[in-house]
């Protein structure tokens, strides 16, 4: 066509279907988010403040922490900053409002409450302690421990375990004190000794 000639009148008028058709094949269509969370989210969940039913494809692993379908976190009720979920076989978590979940310690039906700006987890099979951002702040040898007192003591054991009953207890290992830092203020021994003492202001 010549330089400065406009397109003729033919191709100026096609009809407005047609390039809405072709526009459609050209262009491909996003799947919809919904339709990818049950494979990307396998885990079933249940939110605990509003209501307990089941929901299916809510969460998945993300290392040692859990990831909530934007969906659900969405839909959450949070208090300063967390949320409590859980999760059929797993647990209990603090979820943050960006759908980061961390599995925590049991405590009487429900998630462990943060002691002393703390809460008890397990970092590489052993117990943690983290922060309100479910942040670590200190990764320990020990197999299962106490929460912070007042004071800043936490009496935790290696090679104890749960007696079975409910309420369990912890039976059997060596028991010592630490501080917020691992630091042992008090060495192994068996439990009934100075730790325990200490611990609990006997």
């Amino acid at each position: 066509m010549p330089a400065g000639r406009e397109p003729s009148v033919r191709s100026r008028g096609a009809p407005a279907r047609l390039i809405a058709a072709l526009g459609a094949m050209i262009l491909p269509v996003a799947p919809a988010p919904a339709r990818q969370e049950p494979a990307a989210y396998p885990m079933a969940c249940h939110y605990v403040r509003t209501e307990l039913d089941r929901h299916a494809h809510c969460a998945r692993r993300a290392g040692a922490m859990i990831r909530l379908a934007p969906a659900h976190a969405a839909r959450l009720p949070f208090h300063h900053g967390l949320a409590e979920v859980a999760i059929p076989g797993l647990g209990w978590l603090w979820v943050r409002p960006d759908g980061l979940g961390l599995p925590v310690f049991t405590l009487d039906n429900g998630p462990d409450p943060f002691a002393q700006g703390l809460v008890r987890g397990q970092y590489a099979g052993k117990v943690a302690f983290y922060d309100r951002r479910l942040r670590r702040m200190l990764a320990t040898p020990y197999d299962w421990a106490y929460p912070f007192n007042a004071r800043g003591q936490a009496l935790a054991c290696t090679g104890c375990h749960s007696d079975g009953r409910g309420p369990a207890s912890m039976v059997g290992g060596l028991w010592s004190l630490i501080d917020r830092h691992g630091r042992i203020l008090e060495p192994p021994a068996a439990r009934g000794g100075r730790a325990f003492t200490r611990y609990f202001g006997r």
